[in-house]
């Protein structure tokens, strides 16, 4: 059967002319796709998907009457300060489904809100705009301009600019108005380098729409940089990097050294292309197809789905009793409750009778059971096509099976749907989308086990099933070893669960050993291509204690990089999900640097040292706003340019 692929309209309220080959080549990636393609300028089309570039001076309520058929595309370094860090755009980003260009600002998603956020570059798409031909690259004495910069003029480009020209360079600048494109295509080609420096203080995001203009134009570029600067590896071999302070020196060096400005002329666009591919729209596009698919007015109700919850009594038969009435007043659904008590407790036929629950199959054991045997023992009894495991004590919604249940005969490929939690902790707004879900278990507050509907025939091809050597955290290690034997999840984002709360272990210590050793499945699967000793190793970030050793931290961060930027990860690493592993294990080794820096076993001198790694830089430089201290500071008495 052919499936028929939907319609994707690129619309942007920037001018073709400054930024249309950003919006063209994410529209020939879709395109290569079969996707069936068209440009709008500045227009939202009804009943297509909508793919919205540089919407970040518009409510959200111009974008919410779309949604959720609009993915809006980031490409503003989200800095305070800068014209995109605004309150219009900050609350689009919190509600929108979202294409991020940078993975600084991925890196961010808690401070910046994301919701539902995938990183999506650039990339390198041939077609997306006019490559000067080598022929037409004018020879030195030709060009008559020392150094062209374009862009919105902030003070420390101003200062930069001022002291240029006072050493008596030749620099066109676009003051107080927007150049044509005929202006800065000729201002350019006359120009022996052409600058790129950062809008703001704060940011490391190197511009790589900028720089793809400046190199198709094959120019010389003197290009602002650091250690911690967002950019690929190979990228930086197609400019000439230098730090704030020493921008000036580097291009009056760089303009008296004519060879190597041919160099990058002729080189500068093969060095930068060969680092990208085409835009990875392709599984970005499927991820959002499945979560749009998952909303609540994507799924419609089934006639009377069956489920089976699997039910052991606790300690109170008040909230035994609780839960119970709460289940049977599920609507739409053909239910069955397995409750497993030990035996001798009076007055389980009373309340499950009382409970109008009619399909209803108590197991009393003679001796005590754990936890888990007790869930196995009724798993074996179900008779449902979706299972789910409860305590005495939670309270369902009386629209939950039913919302769930529909998600499921929908979405087939789904095998485990959870649900958002109204706690004593307030509500718990899990994950929504299969990838960021997966992520979540190596955090502090996973997706709950109780508030999950699971599809019987996965628990019966995969054999997963509760494990008694798990005395604390069964819960989390079985959806753990779901997520081992492939399992795909989603969550229907509405508060339909309110959660009893389980008393904590006695033994702590065994408790944060059996959650590490579930997270290690997880680490494992999602790190298929990592040798057993590095899972092992990255595993100790969920340690109760570390070593406090520095040599412990510098090898964990080694092990980190390794995992996420080895040639070995190489296919994985722009994919969406690797990324979104990437930023996690990002967030914990932040975690691991604090404590470190908090415990005066680490300061600045050795972060910087760590930086001198490509690997660990590469690793770390995402996150450089949010490290213990901030490196390669531009020092006031450093400042005088």
């Amino acid at each position: 059967m052919t499936t028929t692929l939907p319609r994707l309209n690129f619309t942007s309220l920037s001018s073709h002319e400054t930024c249309g080959d950003i919006v063209e080549a994410f529209r020939l990636a879709a395109e290569s796709l079969g996707y069936p393609t068209r440009f709008n300028q500045s227009y939202i089309e009804p009943g297509e998907i909508n793919i919205l570039f540089f919407f970040w001076d518009v409510p959200w309520e111009h974008i919410e009457q779309h949604h959720p058929d609009c993915i809006v595309v980031n490409f503003e370094p989200m800095v305070l300060g800068t014209h995109a860090w605004n309150e219009r755009y900050l609350g689009v980003l919190k509600q929108c489904y979202l294409w991020e260009y940078s993975k600084s600002n991925f890196q961010r998603h808690r401070q910046l809100e994301y919701r539902n956020a995938d990183y999506v570059a650039l990339g390198w798409e041939p077609g997306a705009a006019e490559i000067l031909p080598l022929s037409d690259i004018l020879p030195d004495e030709q060009q008559d301009i020392d150094v062209v910069f374009f862009g919105s003029l902030t003070r420390r480009r101003i200062d930069i600019l001022e002291g240029l020209m006072a050493r008596g360079l030749r620099v066109e600048v676009n003051r107080g108005r927007a150049w044509t494109l005929e202006e800065r295509n000729g201002f350019m080609r006359r120009a022996k380098i052409v600058l790129n420096l950062h809008n703001w203080e704060e940011s490391r995001i190197v511009e790589v729409p900028r720089l793809s203009i400046l190199l198709r134009h094959r120019k010389a570029v003197v290009c602002e940089l650091y250690p911690d600067s967002e950019i690929e590896a190979s990228v930086r071999d197609s400019v000439v990097g230098a730090p704030y302070e020493k921008l000036i020196e580097t291009i009056e060096q760089l303009l008296a050294d004519a060879p190597r400005r041919a160099a990058l002329e002729r080189k500068g666009l093969e060095l930068f292309s060969h680092a990208f591919a085409p835009p990875l729209v392709g599984p970005a596009i499927q991820r959002f197809l499945s979560w749009r698919a998952q909303q609540p007015d994507r799924f419609v109700a089934t006639n009377m789905p069956r489920v089976t919850v699997c039910l052991m009594a606790g300690d109170s038969l008040e909230a035994l009793s609780q839960s119970l009435h709460a289940w049977a007043a599920q609507s739409d659904v053909a239910l069955q409750v397995v409750l497993v008590a030990p035996a001798g407790i009076a007055g389980l036929d009373t309340l499950l009778t009382q409970a109008g629950i009619a399909n209803a199959q108590l197991i009393s054991l003679p001796v005590a059971c754990d936890r888990a045997t007790a869930r196995n023992l009724a798993l074996a009894q179900a008779q449902g096509d979706y299972i789910v495991f409860s305590d005495a004590g939670d309270i369902p919604a009386p629209e939950r099976l039913q919302r769930q249940a529909a998600l499921l005969e929908t979405c087939t490929d789904i095998d485990i749907v959870g649900c958002w939690c109204d706690t004593h902790e307030g509500p718990f707004e899990f994950a929504e989308r299969h990838q960021d879900i997966l992520v979540e278990y190596l955090g502090p507050r996973p997706l709950l086990l109780s508030a999950c509907m699971v599809r019987r025939s996965f628990l019966e091809r995969s054999g997963v099933r509760h494990d008694p050597e798990f005395t604390a955290h069964d819960d989390l290690h079985m959806l753990c070893k779901s997520v081992a034997a492939g399992a795909r999840f989603a969550v229907v984002p509405q508060l339909l669960h309110r959660p009893v709360a389980l008393p904590a272990s006695a033994d702590a210590a065994r408790a944060a050993t059996q959650a590490s050793q579930a997270r290690a499945l997880v680490l494992a699967y999602l790190l298929p291509k990592s040798s057993g000793e590095d899972v092992h190793e990255i595993a100790k970030l969920y340690a109760l204690y570390w070593p406090s050793a520095l040599d412990f931290a510098q090898g964990l961060l080694q092990t980190l990089a390794r995992a996420c930027f080895s040639p070995a990860a190489a296919p994985e690493q722009q994919l969406v999900e690797h990324e979104t592993l990437t930023r996690a294990l990002r967030h914990e080794a932040l975690r691991l640097l604090q404590v470190f820096f908090n415990a005066g076993l680490a300061d600045k001198a050795w972060l910087e040292s760590q930086f001198m790694i490509p690997e660990v830089a590469r690793f770390l430089a995402p996150a450089a706003n949010q490290l213990p201290v901030r490196i390669f500071r531009l020092e006031p008495e450093s400042a005088a340019n």
